[in-house]
């Protein structure tokens, strides 16, 4: 089978109704898979399709996305995987784990309709001695879709939903501005005065100020429509409002934000990018390093 199969991105078969509980690690636990459109023989080997990419560029990410059906985790250390693609979850169900879920780096669907996550519950009961309510989700270059999501119960960690676990650090993702898409997110039966967002973690500087999250409806961001970094203060002459820590202080806007990334295959040096939300002097302290006045460092 030597160079006749590529693991990495073969597509998983029906994964529906797992139970995972108890484990000193990982729940589940996907790794690293990025399930393509693979043309394989009698024999189950791989005659074509383990590039990214096909002949004509285009995305080579399975269609339709494989789906984690009715998984449930509870009382695990952690559940998820590192760096995965074109895989959504429905129904996922994560109750009292040491990490309600933990994802470094993921994608766009190639197919153009999935969700990364919908339809679930991250819960977190109090009165059972172990978990946090935390999710840890991924970042890079893509817009992760978060739908008709409840979460429920506490003690919440650094936050009930947090953007860019680990961005920026070896084996994460990156550049940060993921945008993180809700839509249908109901945080009403979190544990009261939890923090429900926060703008990065364990990630580099970068982590803290590029992520953007974004609401389809009018009740997953506290009625706004997008919420930005609070290291990004040049929103504030956008007529954006500073919220309190539940939404990790971030500026809460009516706006249409959106990332904006320039792809280069060599060091052009520092841009920078002017115009409504960076007029405003640079602030170089860490975080922001700049990032508030436009300042775009090549990654």
């Amino acid at each position: 089978a030597w160079g006749k199969v590529c693991p990495q991105f073969t597509p998983f078969g029906v994964m529906k109704g797992n139970v995972n509980h108890d484990n000193a690690r990982y729940g589940m636990y996907l790794d690293n898979q990025f399930p393509r459109n693979l043309d394989r023989d009698e024999h189950g080997f791989v005659k074509s399709g383990c590039p990214e990419f096909t002949d004509d560029g285009k995305d080579n990410g399975l269609i339709p996305a494989n789906v984690v059906e009715d998984e449930f985790d509870y009382h695990n250390e952690f559940v998820g995987v590192y760096s995965l693609g074109d895989v959504s979850f429905a129904r996922f169900v994560s109750l009292n784990n040491g990490h309600s879920f933990y994802w470094k780096t993921s994608k766009n669907f190639a197919d153009g309709v999935s969700h990364h996550f919908r339809d679930g519950f991250i819960a977190n009961k109090k009165e059972d001695a172990y978990g946090q309510l935390k999710f840890y989700g991924p970042s890079g270059p893509f817009t992760f879709r978060f739908t008709n999501m409840t979460f429920l119960g506490g003690p919440v960690g650094e936050a009930a939903l947090c953007a860019g676990q680990h961005c920026g650090r070896g084996g994460a993702g990156g550049p940060c501005n993921v945008q993180y898409l809700l839509e249908g997110v109901d945080w009403t039966r979190l544990m009261a005065w939890s923090q429900k967002i926060k703008f990065g973690v364990h990630a580099t500087s970068f982590g803290f100020v590029q992520p953007i999250f974004l609401a389809a409806d009018n009740a997953s961001l506290g009625g706004y429509r997008a919420m930005v970094s609070q290291h990004l203060n040049g929103f504030a002459d956008m007529g954006c409002e500073q919220q309190d820590f539940q939404w990790d202080s971030g500026f809460a806007c009516n706006l249409p934000i959106r990332r904006l990334n320039f792809w280069g295959n060599v060091e052009q040096g520092n841009l920078t990018l002017t115009g409504p939300g960076y007029d405003v002097d640079p602030n170089l302290a860490y975080p922001s390093y700049g990032l508030n006045a436009g300042l775009m460092q090549y990654e």
